[in-house]
């Protein structure tokens, strides 16, 4: 067995997959070779895009004599001592710092933004700039916030709360970086632990520009958690990441010191697949380690590691052993309920999915139905299928598919090409519903009928949001949400998606790679001046929306089929 330096773990580590940190850290193993696919490369450049855009604007907001921009510093060593030597000279806003490494814990790290709080001149709290929401609507709740120009004062705003469980992740960072502020001495003595985040949420009550800085409790128990003696208990932010820290440094020491020598230490954790996997570069290396584990095969409705590991226990690890198991059986309730006891009754509710799940892979299903006989879906003489696309946050395409009768439906585009703003959404929107409604009047003038047919309330509560309620209002009764219907009828082995559904009715798209988050990409090509680019993009576009609404008819026609419409 090999020796190691100490290990040095990111604040990213720290909520990272356990098998994923050991990976990292193994020098037996080869280096995966990785391209992040253009949907997951997207979403790291929008996020980039996001935080360069909040600096400009604090830049842009606060006198320069507030702030220091160390972004573009070059070298670890040289970002820590221009962070360090900002700190010294108690400048109140550090954008893109880096502070020195914690090396009797094991942890470095770069917080976006350093913010001078607390009596000391010198003390900090961490902050991080993510292109996602941090807060929601609540009756009873408390939002407590600082604006952009004023970052020093904290204020609140009732009726709103940040988010807590749905960012356990966030939480875990700011932890991470204010661990290492305590080890520094730069943390705050006499106030609470706490950062903050500032998101996409857009308040334009709370500040003018729609974002502030949403403050993050870190030593106030939020995080419903397993407990040996309560069976569940709230822990704080720190508690959770303390855990999870040092799971993984644990982890990884072990990983680093393997040399393939003979006596080398097991690796810690095995594979366990979590939606984490769909993205990670070292999903094919653990699919060969994992071989017929249960957690590789089920993609929907995936079972928490704690869970896989409960059951891993009791002698149920790979798919076959999870299809045939009883979970009526009493010994194996007795036995696994305490170890997922902070679940509560939810606890047998999903294992018996997961097992359904694993049952449907074994026997090569997609749906299964749970109802018998004739599904009631409302028909119409004029039937339309619709789906919209969107980019950057505005609705871009209205698409529909209408059916008249026996003829051939036809495929009616409503789409703008130009550049995504809110007034250019709001009449393309008007476009969609003064056709829609003329279609209507057309028919009723001839005494037919018209239904229109959706996939999910995306489409609806995107008119909702751009044209307000109210403007759709008379058109209630013609709208139809096939996703509910779905749901109610069909158990589904990958989740009740357009693209997971839709192939099981027989329907295929003519793109070989149909997604909506790619078609983002897309659209940005649509919209450039390389014309031959452009052109090819918009045509793509048009026929990927196309082959949508055609999905929602398919499935719609198999709905309406005798059988269950899968055969």
């Amino acid at each position: 067995m090999g020796t190691t330096k100490g290990v040095i773990l990111t604040g990213y580590d720290a909520k990272r997959c356990q098998r994923r940190v050991h990976n990292e850290h193994d020098p037996t193993l080869e280096r995966a070779t990785w391209q992040p696919p253009e949907d997951l490369q997207k979403r790291f450049d929008d996020g980039r895009a996001f935080e360069a855009a909040i600096f400009d604007q604090l830049r842009t907001t606060l006198s320069a004599d507030r702030w220091r921009d160390l972004s573009a510093v070059k070298g670890k060593q040289a970002a820590i001592d221009a962070t360090l030597a900002a700190i010294d000279e108690g400048v109140e806003l550090i954008l893109g710092g880096w502070l020195p490494d914690d090396t009797v814990s094991g942890r470095t790290g770069r917080p976006d933004i350093l913010l001078r709080c607390g009596a000391e001149a010198t003390s900090y709290v961490p902050g991080d700039v993510k292109a996602h929401k941090t807060a929601h609507a609540r009756k009873t709740g408390t939002l407590r916030y600082s604006t952009l120009a004023d970052p020093f004062s904290v204020r609140e705003a009732t009726g709103l709360a940040p988010l807590a469980a749905e960012r356990i992740d966030d939480y875990l960072q700011l932890a991470h970086y204010w661990r290492m502020l305590e080890a520094c001495g730069r943390a705050p003595a006499e106030t609470p632990a706490r950062g903050f985040i500032i998101g996409s949420d857009d308040f334009p009550d709370l500040d003018p520009s729609g974002h502030v800085l949403v403050w993050y409790d870190l030593d106030t128990p939020l995080f419903a958690t397993f407990s040996r003696r309560q069976g569940k208990a709230k822990r704080t932010a720190l508690e959770r990441y303390d855990f999870e820290f040092g799971i993984r440094h644990e982890i990884a020491t072990v990983a680093a010191s393997r040399t393939g020598a003979a006596d080398d230490p097991d690796p810690v954790v095995q594979p366990i697949f979590t939606d984490e996997c769909d993205y990670c570069p070292w999903y094919d290396y653990c699919l060969g380690v994992a071989g017929d584990t249960a957690s590789a095969h089920i993609k929907s409705g995936r079972l928490s590691i704690r869970e896989w590991r409960a059951l891993g226990q009791l002698g149920v690890s790979t798919l076959h052993e999870l299809a045939a198991l009883d979970t009526t059986d009493a010994t194996f309730r007795d036995a696994y309920m305490p170890e997922v006891a902070h679940l509560g009754a939810r606890a047998m509710d999903r294992l018996v999915a997961a097992v359904r799940r694993a049952g449907m892979v074994v026997r090569g299903e997609v749906l299964e139905r749970q109802t018998e006989g004739p599904i009631d879906l409302p028909a119409a003489d004029v039937e339309v299928d619709f789906d919209i696309e969107d980019a950057e946050g505005r609705v871009y395409l209205w698409g529909a598919l209408v059916r008249d009768g026996g003829a051939d439906p036809v495929y009616v585009p409503t789409v703008s090409w130009g550049p995504p703003d809110e007034e250019a959404e709001r009449r393309l929107a008007q476009r969609f519903l003064d056709w829609l409604r003329d279609l209507i009047a057309r028919a009723g003038s001839q005494g037919r009928t018209v239904r229109v047919y959706h996939y999910s309330a995306h489409e609806i509560s995107n008119l909702n949001r751009i044209l307000g309620p109210e403007a759709s209002r008379d058109l209630d009764g013609v709208f139809v949400d096939l996703l509910p219907v779905m749901q109610q009828h069909y158990f589904a082995v990958s989740g009740h998606g357009l693209k997971k559904v839709a192939p099981a009715f027989d329907f295929q798209w003519r793109d070989e790679e149909p997604s909506g988050l790619l078609s983002q990409l897309w659209y940005l090509e649509a919209i450039s001046e390389d014309e031959p680019a452009a052109s090819a993009a918009r045509t793509r576009i048009l026929a990927y929306n196309e082959d949508d609404v055609r999905a929602t008819a398919a499935i719609r026609d198999g709905l309406r089929a005798p059988g269950s419409g899968t055969d």
